[in-house]
């Protein structure tokens, strides 16, 4: 699946996540093993099927998508792509849904508004348990637009590990948040 939408998204000139930036993504869910995820903004889903499939087992993930239009398209995404049941989709601006979300999250997706990025983090750190991994697309070509966000979780007195990951034409940020 993952393959057909890199064809199609590159055809339309479609942003997504892609290979790069998507093994990244994979080596940090192997690594870390979350079993609770949530990815704020969907578009298509790539990034949902990636974050979905390498999830363990007992593994879920929470999309929080503002288009209605594209939260269907997504959920049937990810119908084909046979992970449905491990997804919930839901439909709504992120920073009122974020605050209605029960339970902990372990790994977090953040590719939305990027002027909200850093309100997104901090309606999400309450939910987060130590060791809980953050990465924000785009935080390359829109630097000025997260700077916020980039300060918070790099000059946080210690409460966040956080690292630039550069893909030459943009950059993925990768928080952990420390115990």
């Amino acid at each position: 699946m993952l393959a057909l939408m890199d064809r199609a998204t590159t055809l339309w000139h479609i942003p997504v996540v892609g290979r790069a930036k998507g093994r990244v993504i994979r080596r940090l869910l192997e690594r870390h093993r979350p079993t609770r995820a949530i990815e704020i903004g969907s578009l298509l889903g790539y990034s949902a099927i990636l974050i979905a499939g390498a999830l363990p087992p007992r593994g879920r993930l929470t999309c929080v998508e503002s288009n209605p239009y594209l939260a269907k398209f997504v959920k049937s995404n990810l119908e084909v792509a046979g992970l449905g049941r491990r997804v919930k989709v839901v439909g709504g601006d992120a920073l009122r849904v974020l605050p209605l979300l029960s339970g902990r999250f372990d790994f977090v997706f953040i590719d939305a508004v990027k002027e909200d990025y850093l309100d997104y983090l901090r309606q999400l750190e309450p939910k987060l348990v130590p060791g809980a991994v953050v990465v924000a697309d785009n935080t390359g070509v829109f630097r000025r637009d997260v700077a916020p966000y980039l300060e918070h979780v790099r000059a946080s007195a210690g409460r966040w590990e956080s690292r630039e990951h550069d893909f030459g034409d943009d950059a993925m940020e990768v928080s952990i948040l420390r115990g």
